[in-house]
């Protein structure tokens, strides 16, 4: 019998994104082509470093302060998203993936061009991956239902019907702002993340969030297995604590709003996508992607009916 080991748990964070926008103005003195680095006019704290932030002209023209590199086709359009990095001063870098955002460094960081009039611009921020939150130490998740007292003047025992259903739990981390801190082979969050998400006031402090009990390949017996409950939350609470000679923890609260759903999986393949007519699909991916279309006719099938079994392969 396979056994459970608190230790195998996982988190998975995805930077909720509230419908949402803001509008501001690019100057030309708001550009710095030497540094790659603009600004624009927008509340404290709105934006934080390692969101995926897409800009759009509101007047139909380029965003030619952004360099035509700076677009998978190679050419300035009117809109664009890009990952990015938010200074002490307020400046913004560009990015092209989220691990280079929030290491703020040279590589990856999109080329700016200047310009000579001014562009009105909205934003907003749009919807990434998910990426495991580093340094966890422990995390509860708490499930509750409410009960509505039914009982009437006649009746001899109380009588209780099934209310809603609420959800609230804990994270607990160590403290760190360095991504490369955590030790993963993957994309990931920081702690220093939820401590600025709790003081921003105009997107909220809403995530989405996957907390593994068992993530794939943690069951020797079954290693395509996985256990988790997904839901959306937010932080109600952000605490740092530290004394001498200790640990540095931050701890947070949250609370779920909307369902809260039980994902298991038990040997099955995961990322497949079934469609049944031959309708678009909009893919919204951060890397790279091919994709591997079999098309199959169902025995007994009439007329043109089919299905799609479409899966994606990241490539780069």
């Amino acid at each position: 019998m396979t056994v459970f080991l608190g230790n195998n748990g996982r988190i998975r964070l995805r930077r909720s994104t509230p419908e949402r926008t803001f509008v501001s103005v690019v100057d030309p003195s708001d550009v710095n082509v030497t540094k790659k680095r603009f600004s624009f006019d927008f509340p404290p704290e709105m934006l934080l470093t390692g969101d995926r932030l897409q800009i759009k002209s509101t007047n139909g023209a380029d965003l030619a302060f952004v360099n035509a590199s700076g677009w998978d086709g190679g050419s300035q359009l009117p809109d664009g998203a890009w990952f990015i990095n938010v200074d002490e001063l307020g400046g913004i870098q560009l990015y092209d993936t989220f691990a280079n955002a929030l290491n703020g460094q040279n590589t990856g960081k999109v080329t700016l061009d200047a310009i000579t009039t001014s562009i009105p611009i909205e934003v907003k921020s749009v919807q990434a991956e998910y990426n495991i939150l580093g340094l966890v130490r422990s995390f509860e998740l708490n499930n509750d239902r409410e009960v509505v007292d039914v009982t009437v003047l006649s009746d001899e025992f109380r009588k209780n019907e099934s209310g809603l259903i609420s959800g609230s739990g804990s994270v607990s981390c160590e403290f760190h702002y360095d991504p490369d801190a955590a030790g993963e082979s993957v994309d990931t969050d920081v702690p220093s993340y939820l401590h600025e998400l709790i003081l921003r006031q105009k997107l909220g402090a809403e995530f989405d969030a996957e907390l593994y009990i068992v993530d794939q390949g943690q069951n020797a017996e079954s290693t395509n297995d996985f256990f988790y409950f997904e839901f959306k939350g937010i932080v109600t609470n952000a605490a740092i604590s530290l004394g001498v000679g200790q640990l540095t923890v931050s701890n947070f609260n949250f609370v779920t709003t909307g369902p809260i759903s039980p994902k298991l999986g038990i040997g099955v393949i995961t990322n497949y996508v079934l469609k049944e007519d031959t309708d678009k699909i909009l893919l919204e991916h951060l890397a790279a992607v091919s994709w591997n279309l079999k098309l199959t006719k169902p025995a007994g099938a009439l007329g043109n009916g089919r299905s799609q079994d479409i899966r994606p392969k990241r490539t780069g």
